[in-house]
Parts: structure tokens; sequence; C-alpha cells
């Protein structure tokens, strides 16, 4: 296969998807324990879901930057720090006894992450092209999906001995930036072209209109997946069918099977519909799971729906990465795909408050239900439109 002779000719592959199974951490790993740390704390759900949008939020804000960065010094010596922060920071909430101090700590943990998460896809648009981008992009994205699997088992079975034992994973990563100092490669740049600013790209002549409905749907993806699945989701395992965050890390697990297999054939998806279809189809699959969830009475319908989930996630978030990096210039690369990162946070970012705003008036499972009818109809019209 592609990415297995990529990985044994490049260490950096293995750097870059180390790196990958490292950022998704974050989310993964803390989700199913957001109801202990509520009951930890003593404090609502609104503000136990602060844990993934203090993570979250600073993306919004400094990818771009970073990216800039990236653009002008290199994508090496922003990674690496990126790492060692990430896991530094994760790694000390573990000694901190007030709410408001952990919540400081997961923000400047979320910066490293963006940068993280941002530099992954952008080194695997650099180092490669063609038919081989396409599928390590996709074997990246099954990775996430490995570690989206893995982690909520994890972090659901550490957070029953006690809220604060998943964060004690998160030193993790300098494993991963101590080799990658010597391993990881710095793509070439052109240096005629190191000077060119993001404005010339933006006036130039490339149509601008492929890249904003990207954005768009990146948004969406990430909304849905951080709103939806790993907030209300936990929530209604928790309160409806009183789950522990071990049952709940499991089921949140389901969904990486389907996201990754999905995910490891996205250049043959593309061989059979334009990625802009692949994406509709995304989101009329997870609209169907939303559904399901909503209205069902047993664990495991639940199951079955959060399959959905997944197959849904494979076939949109790689494929928007994919057609990013197939539409960049190079010597924008890191801005374009920052833009997409920042993106990505705002949508993680205002998904989880956006959701439990809406159950505390409308509840959970009508929740999820008008959202699953929207998203579904979103994605037919759109494809017809594609």
């Amino acid at each position: 296969m592609e990415w297995i002779r990529s990985l044994r000719n490049s260490p950096a592959v293995a750097v870059i998807f180390a790196s990958t199974l490292v950022a998704v951490m974050g989310v993964s790993l803390i989700s199913p324990a957001l109801p202990a740390v509520q009951e930890a704390w003593s404090i609502s759900e609104a503000q136990a879901s602060l844990l993934l949008s203090a993570f979250t939020l600073p993306g919004i804000f400094l990818t771009l930057p970073i990216g800039l960065l990236t653009d002008r010094i290199g994508r090496k010596p922003i990674l690496i720090p990126a790492l060692i922060v990430f896991g530094l920071s994760g790694g000390s909430i573990i000694f901190i006894s007030d709410f408001t101090h952990i919540l400081a700590l997961r923000a400047i943990q979320g910066a490293a992450s963006s940068a993280i998460i941002m530099l992954t896809v952008t080194l695997l648009g650099d180092l490669y092209s063609g038919e081989q981008r396409r599928v390590l992009i996709g074997t990246n994205a099954a990775i996430l999906a490995v570690g989206a699997a893995g982690y909520p088992l994890l972090g659901g079975a550490l957070a029953t001995l006690s809220w604060s034992v998943p964060f004690a994973c998160f030193p993790l990563a300098l494993l991963v930036a101590v080799p990658g100092i010597t391993l990881l490669e710095e793509p070439h740049r052109n240096e005629n072209n190191s000077n060119s600013s993001i404005r010339e790209f933006l006036a130039g002549p490339t149509p601008m209109t492929p890249f904003v409905m990207l954005y768009l749907a990146i948004l969406g993806i990430f909304v849905i997946l951080y709103g939806a699945q790993l907030t209300a989701v936990p929530f209604l395992l928790a309160n409806e069918f009183q789950l522990s965050s071990a049952g709940i890390g499991l089921l949140l697990g389901l969904p990486a099977v389907t996201m990754g297999v999905t995910a490891m054939q996205g250049d043959r998806v593309l061989q059979l519909l334009t990625s802009f279809q692949s994406i509709a189809l995304g989101f009329v699959s997870y609209g169907i799971g939303l559904v399901i969830v909503a209205i069902a009475d047993s664990i495991y319908v639940i199951a079955g729906a959060l399959f959905l989930f997944g197959l849904g996630q494979g076939l949109a978030e790689p494929i928007t990465d994919t057609a990013l990096n197939e539409r960049a210039p190079d010597e924008f690369r890191g801005s374009i795909m920052s833009i997409r990162t920042s993106v990505l946070r705002l949508g993680t970012t205002i998904g989880p408050p956006l959701t439990v705003g809406a159950a505390t008036v409308f509840g959970y499972r009508h929740t999820l239900l008008l959202s699953g009818a929207g998203i579904f109809v979103f994605g037919v019209t759109w494809f017809t439109i594609k």
C-alpha cells in the first residue's frame, strides 16, 4: 500500500502521523470525562463543556498568524515547539486545583493543538502530490479516526478513577517532539516566493468561490462533530441511559471505525464523485444519523446511528483537506490551511455551547432531531447543485 511504502521511505511521515495522533487527544480523550468533571467540580453541563471550548477557542484567532509565520520561516520550527507546549500544558492540569486555571491551561494547549493540526495536513501537501498526497491525507484522517476511537475508551476508563487522570496522557506528545527534531524534513521553499503576500493570492485570478465553500463545509462538519457528537450525545447517554464514562467512551469510539475505513478509500471516492458531491453525501449521512439518535430508545440503535456519523465524517472531512491542498499554491499553502484550521476551531468552539444552549430550551432529543433534519436537507440540496 502507498502509505506503508511512504512510512518506510520517509521517517517524516511517521512523525506527521504521530503528531496527528497526539493532537486528536485534546478533545477525544476528555469528552467522555465531561460528566465526571461536572460531578467532581459541582458545576453545570455548560460549565463542564468549557473544557472543550477553552481548548478550541484560541485556534480561531491564532492559527492564521501561525500559518503566515510557517510560510515565512518553515514548518518544523513551529511544529516541534507546539508538540512540547501541548504536552506540558495538558499534563500540568493534574496538579491544578482551580477550575479557572485549568481552563487557562486548556487554552494554551488548544493553541498548540491548532498549530499541530494545521501543520500535519500542510506538510503532507508540501511533501507529496497527486494520488500519493490523496492517499496520505486519507490515511492521516484514518489515523485520526483510530485515535478518536481509542481515546474515548481510554479517557472514559481513566475518568472512572478520577476526572483528572486522562490529562496525565498528554505528556506523551514529548515522545513525538524529541525524535521529530531529527526525523522531520523541512519542505523545500522557493525563496523567490517566500516574500509573497497572501493578499496577492486573494487579489489574483484564482477563483475564491471553491475555497469559501470548502471553508463553510469545514465549519459545518466541526459544529456537528463537537456540538452533536462529542457534547450532546454524551449528556444524552448519561442522562437518559445512565451510562458511565466508560460506556459513553465505548459508544463515542464507534464513529471512528466507519470514518477510518471510509477515509482510507478517499482516492477511490474521488474517482466516482467530485469533492463537493462527496462532502454533500457526508452531510446526508450525518443528518440521518442525528435523526436516528434523536428518536432511538435503544442503545443498540444509537450505536448503529453512530456508525453513520463516522461514514459522514469520512466522506467529508478528509475530502475537504484534499481539495484545499490541491487548490493551494505551494507558497501560500500554510496560510490557506491555517484558515482551514481557524474555521475548524470556530466550529469546535461554537458547537458545544450552541448545542447545550439549544438543549436547555428544547431538550437534547429535539435539538438533535431538528439539527439532523436540517443537515440532511442541506446535504441533499448541495449534492444536486454540485
